[in-house]
């Protein structure tokens, strides 16, 4: 068995679907023995339309790690969640902020009253939304706390829950300007070993894709870590191979990639020549 696991935003596509051509690289992939896994920090309603255009026919870690979905009908298989005490506490830490707030359940959202942009989005997809987080306070153990808005704001926050909370919670930048709020030990890369072991799939291959922080213990996983030109670059550090980023189809290069070293039963290693901390740039001049 040969896998890839891939991000959404910034990674498999820059916009709100993938791109013809990479669905058309992906399957090709799979009808060459390759399956596919999504791992993103969106909700199952969000991420299903990704994974169903690449063909997955594997769960979707969504959550940022927080879950692992069923493909079948949105079935959820595993999850972890943040203590309630532990998640009031973090929301304290934040409340004061400018950033925009979201607390996330079972497939629902809450936000604060004035949040109009998270309730539309949501209410969108079909997802319950509670706009009633009016004091840092929840009824539900949730699964993760989402912050974004300024950047530098974004990381000051970070940093002080860290400071404040210690191992207590995982705290990572999910993208520029978004901050997460998560279980301990979860991640990407913890959520794939957990499938890996409960699922008894004999996996030969692991190549992973993400282009943030949040999917460093994803990359950390793979045989091939992949990431993109406009990645951070401790994410870069952590790649065997970079390429052209989201908006230049980069998911498209690595799939020829693939494809050019695929011989069957066996992925051919040879002209991998990235290693991490001193990756392959491919079609991109290193920085």
């Amino acid at each position: 068995m040969k896998l890839v696991v891939t991000d959404i935003d910034g990674t498999l596509t820059s916009g709100n679907s993938v791109p013809g051509p990479v669905r058309e690289a992906c399957a090709r992939l799979r009808e060459a023995g390759w399956r596919f896994m999504v791992a993103t920090g969106r909700i199952w309603a969000s991420a299903r339309p990704f994974a169903e255009a690449i063909g997955s026919d594997l769960p979707s870690i969504v959550y940022d790690g927080a879950r692992i979905v069923s493909k079948a009908g949105g079935n959820f298989c595993k999850d972890w969640r943040l203590s309630r005490d532990t998640a009031e506490e973090a929301l304290s830490l934040c409340w004061d902020s400018s950033l925009v707030l979201q607390a996330y359940g079972d497939e629902e959202v809450s936000c604060r009253p004035e949040d109009r942009l998270t309730r539309d989005f949501f209410e969108r997809l079909g997802v319950r939304v509670d706009p009633h987080l009016t004091a840092p306070r929840l009824s539900y153990d949730p699964f993760r706390i989402i912050l974004y808005g300024d950047p530098a704001e974004a990381r000051a926050v970070g940093a002080k829950v860290r400071e404040s909370m210690g191992t207590r919670v995982e705290v990572t930048l999910a993208g520029e300007g978004f901050l997460d709020i998560l279980p301990r030990g979860v991640s990407k890369g913890a959520a794939l070993k957990a499938f890996r072991e409960e699922s008894g799939l004999e996996v030969d291959f692991v190549v992973a894709a993400g282009d943030h922080l949040n999917d460093l213990d994803l990359l950390g996983c793979a045989d091939l870590a992949v990431t993109f030109r406009d990645a951070p670059v401790e994410v870069v550090g952590a790649a065997h191979l970079v390429l052209p980023p989201a908006s230049s189809m980069g998911f498209l290069d690595l799939c020829r990639f693939i494809e050019e070293r695929d011989t069957g039963p066996v992925f051919d290693k040879e002209g991998m020549i990235g290693r991490r901390g001193h990756p392959l740039y491919l079609g991109v001049e290193p920085s």
